[in-house]
């Protein structure tokens, strides 16, 4: 069985995990989870293991096999457990579902404030500011631009134009590490 090196690699790297760890947590040798990443053949013992350390099905693992799209709660669940984390990055996909929780929130608090009055929006908005604000951070890191470009939603109506825009560009790719010349 072929394993998808790139979807190995994927998932390790989204848990910040070293190779050392993952050897270690799922009990397999380094040197067999660095010849994995490689693409090398996995078997089934290795599959089964690497399957239960990262919750996935097995068959996930292998080339081949499509790898599904981030599920739309999973990914409101993680921006609201990631609410005030100002570090690390987040994928244009996940963001963006995150951003539909928070409008249907904010709707939903609307909709009580017409009722019993402006309080649940009140509460709501104050809930919801900071990690907005994170969430944005980490969404602009990943799309490689600065995160003080929220600063220019303080720009009256273009402003949060142009913000919403930056949040639209896709992930930039990581610049590879040169070796010095000499």
């Amino acid at each position: 069985m072929q394993i998808n090196s790139a979807r190995l690699r994927e998932l390790r790297a989204a848990r910040q995990w070293s190779q050392e760890q993952l050897a270690e947590l799922s009990g397999l040798n380094l040197r067999t989870i660095q010849r994995l990443e490689s693409g090398a053949r996995v078997s089934t013992e290795s599959l089964r293991a690497l399957a239960a350390v990262f919750e996935v099905p097995a068959e996930s693992l292998l080339v081949g096999h499509p790898v599904p799209s981030q599920p739309a709660l999973q990914a409101m669940r993680e921006g609201v457990l990631r609410g005030l984390e100002f570090t690390g990055t987040t994928p244009r996909a996940a963001f963006w579902w995150f951003a539909l929780a928070v409008t249907m929130l904010l709707a939903f608090a609307e909709l009580l404030s017409e009722a019993i009055g402006p309080l649940p929006l009140q509460i709501a908005s104050l809930a919801v500011l900071l990690p907005w604000i994170a969430a944005c951070t980490r969404r602009l890191r990943d799309a490689g631009l600065s995160p003080w470009w929220q600063l220019i939603s303080l720009a009256p109506v273009g402003g949060i134009l142009v913000l919403l825009y930056l949040l639209t560009y896709p992930t930039k790719a990581a610049e590879p590490i040169k070796a010095p010349v000499g």
